[in-house]
C-alpha cells in the first residue's frame, strides 16, 4: 500500500507545511513568487478558491503527515481541460516518488470530473519532475523561454481516459436520463 494519498483540504493541513512552504528553495521550483501572506490569508483563500470551483485542490499526505497540493485550475469546459500545479513543501519528501503517487491519484480523480486533458509547466532543468512526468505518460508540448523567470519551460499533457462506467449505463432518450449539471 501507497505512503501516499490525498484528502480535502482543511486549514489544519494548509497550518501544518505553511512555514515551508514558502522557503526560497520551494519557491524556486514551484515557479512562486514570495508572498508577504498571513496563514489565515492562504488557507482560507485556498479554501474559498475551491468552495467557487475556481481550482480543486487536495493535500498530499505522505504516512499521515500533510506535506503539500495538488491542484486543478484554469478549466476548459468546451476542451475538458485543466492545468496541474503540485508543490511538495518538505524538501525532505522529494525524490521519494510521492510526487509521483499523488499525480497518479489526483488524475483519476479529474478523469471522473469529466477532465480529458491535463496540461502542465516545469523548469526545462528540474531533471527530477521531468523524470516523474514522462513515467506518468505526459508527453512535451512545447519549450519556451519565460523573461520573466529568465528560464526555459517545458510545457506537458496527459490525455485521460474517461471513468469505466460499473454497471448499467443511462443514455438520453432512456426515462431514466437527467442531463449533467454544468
Amino acid at each position: 500500500m501507497s505512503p501516499v494519498s490525498l484528502k480535502i483540504p482543511t486549514f489544519e493541513d494548509y497550518a501544518h507545511f505553511y512555514e515551508k512552504r514558502f522557503l526560497d528553495e520551494v519557491v524556486y521550483w514551484a515557479d512562486d513568487s514570495h508572498y508577504e501572506i498571513s496563514l489565515n490569508d492562504y488557507a482560507y483563500g485556498r479554501m474559498l478558491a475551491q468552495n467557487e470551483g475556481e481550482i480543486l485542490e487536495r493535500i498530499i499526505v505522505v504516512n499521515g503527515e500533510s506535506v503539500g497540493t495538488i491542484t486543478a485550475r484554469d478549466y476548459v469546459e468546451r476542451t475538458c481541460q485543466c492545468t496541474l500545479g503540485i508543490v511538495i513543501a518538505d524538501p525532505a519528501c522529494w525524490g521519494h516518488g510521492y510526487g509521483y503517487e499523488a499525480i497518479k491519484q489526483f488524475t483519476t480523480i479529474l478523469a471522473t470530473q469529466g477532465i480529458g486533458r491535463v496540461i502542465l509547466e516545469t523548469y526545462a532543468n528540474n531533471k527530477r519532475a521531468l523524470n516523474c512526468f514522462h513515467k506518468i505518460g505526459f508527453q512535451k508540448k512545447r519549450v519556451f523561454f519565460a523573461p520573466n523567470t529568465g528560464r526555459f519551460i517545458v510545457q506537458m499533457f496527459l490525455n485521460l481516459r474517461p471513468p469505466k462506467p460499473i454497471g448499467e449505463v443511462i443514455r438520453p432518450g432512456d426515462p431514466r436520463w437527467k442531463a449533467p449539471k454544468h
